[in-house]
């Protein structure tokens, strides 16, 4: 988990600084590019967009769930440089906030790869469910998910006096149980499960897509998948870190090893953290690049060009590849 400190802990106090500058550089271009980004995937889905088909739906609420943890990135980036000076209260509730939306925004990437696997490889079936009524129906029960799984997190964080400064920190702090299921939960349920259902959704996408007839309205599926690319990329380091922790856990407090882990982890969480958040700024930018230009692609109407054929791709574009290999096969069987 990613601490709101400025210690150096035990790695020196100029490696710390070192860590601490990338670390704020880092979260401040986040904050600049994705907080503006989101913000007009937001706008332009609820303003300019009459229909909300469900792979618009679900990123919209993705869109909502990265700027809400990008908002609280100018918290981090004071926290980091000056110590935690908002009490232990806004400690629990920053931190809940912040993990109810990380939760949310894996699992609507996740839903997004579900949604492309249903309308690829059941095209017909999929459109029975596949509408705006059963998303809507579907999003508050993944919020309450979210919302859940982030509760043990608000319990660790405590603010603790560390080399002088206070510090709103999870690690090392509550039972050593609390810690561990934290760790799994967030680990597990926010990662490897998630990248497994990915990674099952895309083998089957890419296989039927390499079996169509016409190969050249691939867009949605190029762009979906750079999604889920750059959030496997962004978040790997961070669950490796998180290895370490766990680890640390599992070691008498007292010998070489917990010591040499928790250096490891403590420094580590810093980068690894703040290239986690890079995720959440990052996809309004894959939408843009799905444009030839990346200055035209944050213009309204050719964003709205995007959503639509995106939506409209899952339409028509896989029924009729389905009904005209039926038709082909059919053929060539007489």
């Amino acid at each position: 988990m990613v601490e709101l400190s400025n210690s150096t802990g035990e790695a020196g106090l100029s490696l710390g600084t070192e860590v601490r500058v990338a670390a704020s550089i880092i979260f401040g271009a986040t904050c600049l590019i994705g907080v503006p980004g989101n913000s007009i995937v937001i706008w332009v889905i609820l303003s300019k967009m009459k229909r909300r088909p469900s792979t618009v739906l679900l990123i919209l609420n993705l869109a909502i769930a990265d700027l809400v943890l990008l908002l609280t990135l100018p918290l981090w980036i004071y926290s980091i440089n000056n110590g935690w000076v908002f009490g232990t209260f806004s400690c629990k509730v920053v931190a809940y906030l912040i993990y109810c939306n990380l939760y949310g925004s894996v699992f609507f990437i996740t839903l997004m790869s579900v949604d492309r696997f249903m309308a690829v490889i059941y095209p017909i079936a999929s459109q029975r469910w596949r509408t705006e009524r059963s998303v809507c129906k579907v999003v508050p029960v993944v919020w309450a998910l979210a919302c859940l799984f982030a509760v043990p997190v608000s319990q660790l964080m405590v603010v603790q006096t560390i080399d002088g400064q206070r510090t709103c920190k999870d690690y090392k702090t509550g039972s050593k149980a609390l810690q561990i299921t934290s760790l799994v939960m967030e680990t597990f349920i926010g990662f490897v499960i998630p990248l497994t259902v990915l990674a099952v959704c895309y083998a089957h996408v890419v296989r039927r897509v390499s079996q169509m007839t016409f190969k050249s309205k691939n867009r949605t599926e190029m762009l979906i998948a750079s999604i889920v690319i750059a959030f496997v990329i962004c978040w790997l380091p961070y669950h490796v870190c998180n290895v370490f922790k766990f680890a640390s856990l599992l070691v008498d407090p007292r010998s070489d090893a917990f010591s040499k882990l928790g250096n490891v982890s403590e420094v580590a969480s810093y980068i690894t953290g703040a290239i986690a958040f890079f995720s959440s700024a990052i996809n309004p930018l894959l939408y843009a690049f799905a444009v030839k230009s990346l200055r035209d692609g944050f213009r309204p109407p050719v964003m709205v060009k995007v959503f639509e054929q995106m939506a409209q791709s899952t339409k028509d574009e896989y029924p009729m590849e389905r009904f005209n290999n039926t038709k082909v096969e059919s053929i060539q069987d007489l």
